[in-house]
């Protein structure tokens, strides 16, 4: 009783490309599983069959203009319309119960929460993985463009009907310098590629609303029920941890709310590997996450699902809650390179940004130790630890100067242990003087390492580089060196209490 290659229409009659898999009409009508992609409903082909398998029907289609669905395609919009038209004609069949379950990851995710917004009364669930909300969010980060995530991404994945996979490792691996050409918004050019939205995204900024962004307060009145399901080493962990702390948080009671986050990136737990980089997390940070999840939505569905969380931090031997209970431990940068509990006499040092040579981006999860020898980067390092202390958050107070205006400030907290190697905890980037909050993380340094605070200028090609100018760093071409001093650095570590 499965239907592949449906025509059905968006909210003005566009037809758009369905594929339906239905379990025994004997269990009819059943809840459906529905996700709508842009990277092609082809490879959600097995995933149909394991929810047709547990009672459920699963509703795939190809969003607007990609794959076989007519229309051209608009990053982040007429989502809200296409997936309520899509809602409307699921509801509407013989073996719908009334009731949907949106499912997705990344911009997937993006149009879950879509369908929920607008059709809340017939959506009671989510599944939400490492969701890509809009394009100012996903590819900018402290107001600055990530610069290699969105030349592999729109390379890729955008400026055409299907995805182009491999293309951005052809080209950048053929020309492992392309990354640097500047200005910035002629890449493509240099590439030699037609990417005619490519650009726009960059002088849009980070400032930019599109015009179906789903926003915090939206979010926080719908009376849905999350899973939200995100990894350390994903760049849109924050946006996993900002839909589990703000969905359904307008209503009384809350609907209930579930987190899974472990030492993953953007895939998940979903390639069965327990390596990240070249950190070994060990067979704890396998989990069987589909399993997880008919578990939640069928728990959902039937009125008993209460919320909580399954949290490993990077180090642990244990999932557990979300760490509440916190104290806090305030260390000061010293000119020795040193991270003591009380403040320095003087300025803890200075560095020369080279907009030509910048610090170099390492894929998360890499060893960093080979970068110690650079020059333009600060290390400040505490004594060993000996308890197993659960890391839960940090920020740092900066006071900076530079010669110049347009400097960077990047900054780092990194695990150095007992074997010597070096892994980043997290990371921030600072404008200049204040407050530097560091990106999410969980962990259970082992007994022998070492938290080092880093400051340095550049983080290169992760993040588009200062030009050392004073100009806009995307569109003009000239660089010149910066000095940059730290005249103080306080870190302050959130941890749970023992």
């Amino acid at each position: 009783m499965s239907a592949f290659n449906l025509r059905v229409p968006g909210w003005d009659g566009t037809p758009l490309a369905v594929d339906v898999q239905l379990p025994d009409p004997s269990l009819w009508p059943v809840p459906a599983v529905v996700t709508r992609t842009p990277y092609g409903r082809s490879h959600h082909l097995a995933e149909g069959r394991g929810w047709t398998r547990r009672g459920f029907a699963y509703v795939v289609q190809d969003v607007r203009g990609r794959h076989d669905s007519d229309g051209v395609w608009e990053c982040y919009r007429n989502e809200r319309g296409d997936g309520a038209a899509l809602a409307d004609w699921a509801l509407s069949r013989e073996w719908s119960d009334g009731r949907l379950i949106g499912y997705g990851g990344s911009y997937s995710g993006f149009t879950a929460w879509a369908l929920a917004a607008e059709r809340p009364d017939s959506v009671p669930v989510v599944v939400s993985m490492g969701p890509s909300m809009a394009l100012h969010r996903t590819k900018f980060e402290d107001g600055v463009l990530r610069l290699a995530e969105h030349a592999a991404w729109w390379l890729d994945r955008a400026d055409s009907r299907t995805g182009r996979d491999g293309l951005a490792s052809l080209l950048l691996g053929a020309d492992p310098g392309v990354l640097s050409h500047l200005p910035v918004t002629g890449l493509p050019e240099r590439l030699g590629v037609r990417l005619p939205g490519w650009a726009g995204v960059v002088r849009r900024g980070p400032d930019h609303r599109p015009e179906e962004e789903i926003t915090e307060s939206e979010l926080a009145g719908l009376p849905v029920s999350g899973m939200h399901i995100g990894g350390w080493y994903d760049l849109l962990v924050d946006e996993t941890l900002l839909h589990w702390r703000t969905v359904g948080t307008g209503r009384a009671p809350r609907p209930p709310q579930w987190l899974v986050v472990g030492p993953w990136g953007h895939d998940l737990a979903f390639t069965g590997r327990t390596r990240y980089g070249d950190r070994e997390h060990g067979p704890v940070s396998s989990l069987d996450l589909g399993a997880l999840q008919v578990e939640w939505i069928r728990a959902c569905l039937d009125g008993t699902a209460r919320a909580g969380e399954l949290v490993l931090p990077v180090g642990a031997d244990t999932w557990r809650p979300w760490p509440r209970a916190e104290g806090e431990t305030v260390l000061h940068a010293h000119p020795a390179g040193t991270l003591r509990d009380t403040p320095p006499d003087g300025p803890a040092g200075s560095f020369r940004h080279d907009p030509d040579d910048p610090c170099p981006s390492l894929a998360p999860g890499t060893d960093r130790r080979g970068l110690d020898a650079r020059a333009d980067v600060l290390r400040f390092t505490a004594t060993p630890l000996t308890t197993g202390t659960t890391l839960t958050g940090a920020h740092v107070d900066l006071e900076v100067g530079a010669s110049a205006g347009d400097a960077d400030w990047i900054v780092r907290l990194v695990e150095r242990t007992a074997t010597g190697q070096v892994f980043e905890l997290a990371r921030g980037r600072a404008a200049g003087s204040g407050r530097c909050v560091l990106s999410p993380f969980a962990a259970v340094p082992a007994s022998g390492s070492r938290l080092r605070l880093e400051i340095g200028g550049g983080d290169f090609p992760r993040l588009a580089r200062s030009l050392g100018t004073g100009a806009d760093r995307y569109t003009t071409t000239a660089t010149a060196p910066v000095r940059q001093t730290v005249h103080a650095a306080r870190l302050s570590l959130r941890h749970a209490c023992p």
